[in-house]
């Protein structure tokens, strides 16, 4: 299993465990809503130790194909990390006549997919899609919560293994499609497209 570890200056450490049952004992010890609520991280080799503060920490990546996910948390049925490129495409960011409205309705207990752009202070943004069951409005705010709460949580990794994300560095987030629900203060107004090419 790989450790690589992201920190909020954009530098990323990475660390290596080949013994399986070691790999399971870390896994096991993970709590990813917690994880970062600790003061420090400590990884120990044999000849180094390291220790991060974990408010500076942005992600911890757990690289193992056979890695196998956590429950996710709120009723989400899957939330798994996608490149730049995948995220533009299946949010249809350069097809806005194929991108479902906010104000879509969509029964509740329905699986509902969206996309989204976590941004991070002093780190690239994380391109994220989750599977979800849609929820009664007045809970439709619950998730915007959680994103804002502050805490730690997790996804699944494209090339196999899992992603903890420390919520606490989290400068803002845009979801597509949005939920029809929103704040009362809100301010409405359009995204300008911003193509990478």
């Amino acid at each position: 299993m790989i450790i690589r570890v992201s920190l909020v200056d954009g530098s990323v450490e990475s660390f290596m465990q080949h013994d399986a049952a070691l790999a399971r004992t870390i896994r096991d010890s993970i709590d990813p809503v917690r994880l970062f609520a600790q003061a420090r991280l400590v990884i120990a080799g044999t000849y180094s130790k390291s220790v991060f503060v974990c408010s500076e920490i942005v992600r911890i990546d757990f690289i193992q194909p056979a890695f196998t996910c956590w429950e996710f948390p709120q009723g989400y049925a899957d939330v798994v990390e996608l490149s730049e490129d995948d995220f533009r495409k299946h949010a249809h960011l350069e097809e806005p006549e194929r991108m479902p409205k906010r104000d879509q309705p969509t029964p509740a207990g329905d699986l509902l997919v969206s996309f989204l752009k976590l941004m991070f202070r002093g780190s690239p943004p994380i391109f994220v899609m989750t599977e979800f069951s849609v929820k009664l409005p007045i809970e439709n705010q619950s998730f915007m919560r959680f994103l804002l709460s502050k805490s730690g949580f997790h996804m699944r990794l494209p090339q196999g293994g899992i992603s903890v994300v420390n919520l606490a560095n989290l400068a803002g987030y845009i979801t597509y499609p949005g939920v029809a629900q929103i704040p009362a203060d809100s301010w409405i107004a359009e995204p300008i497209s911003s193509n990478p090419d």
